[in-house]
């Protein structure tokens, strides 16, 4: 018959036997081998545009004032799906807006003055009529606007209202969901760029 002295020995051995066996593993652990594999997954595909201008599209050179830098903000539509945006219903929509496409992209105008763009975001970055695309950039360089800071303002709006039409997810430049900060971030540098077009306006007015 087992006495209780036995059983606490043989509790006490299991015990003693569980903690080698964890300190055995934690050792292997930190030593590296038990690692997860991870690899790096693209959020849309290989297709992407690249954030840079393209070269190839001339229709990129915004209009210059007596700025010669540019400063570019640029939100990303990506279709919440991934499926393509239907383009006999895009076309129409920008022209309901008062779009006009030029060079094989959209572009809005104030004065006769660009105010900002929509380029197909995925290659080779223009609308053709065989054109399927999920993802589309709104750009526009703000030295180059009338009034970078409501250039911005309504920029979000057409955003707005195109996410809500075709079920697309507003991102920055990164294809990063956009928030409040970013949205407030990019007003705050517009506010600081129109200061400085005033500045180099009065400037020139009373040279």
């Amino acid at each position: 018959m087992t006495t209780n002295s036995e059983i606490y020995l043989i509790g006490l051995s299991v015990l003693i036997f569980l903690i080698i066996v964890f300190l055995f593993i934690r050792k292997i652990s930190n030593e590296g081998k038990l690692k997860l594999k991870i690899e790096k997954v693209s959020d849309l595909n290989d297709s992407y545009v690249s954030q840079e201008i393209p070269e190839k599209q001339e229709s990129f050179s915004f209009n210059k004032e007596v700025f010669e830098e540019q400063e570019l903000v640029i939100f990303n539509l990506i279709s919440m799906d991934r499926s393509v945006f239907d383009m006999t219903q895009m076309f129409g929509f920008l022209s309901n807006l008062g779009a006009i496409n030029t060079n094989n992209y959209f572009a809005f105008y104030e004065n006769e003055v660009e105010k900002f763009r929509l380029i197909n975001a995925l290659k080779p970055g223009t609308f053709q009529e065989n054109t399927q695309t999920f993802a589309v950039a709104i750009v526009a360089d703000l030295y180059s606007s009338l009034d970078p800071y409501n250039t911005v303002k309504q920029m979000i709006e057409f955003a707005v209202t195109f996410s809500d039409k075709f079920h697309a997810t507003l991102c920055d430049q990164n294809r990063t969901p956009i928030t409040k900060q970013m949205i407030s971030h990019v007003e705050s540098k517009a506010q600081d760029i129109a200061r400085l077009k005033q500045l180099n306006k009065n400037e020139t007015i009373g040279a």
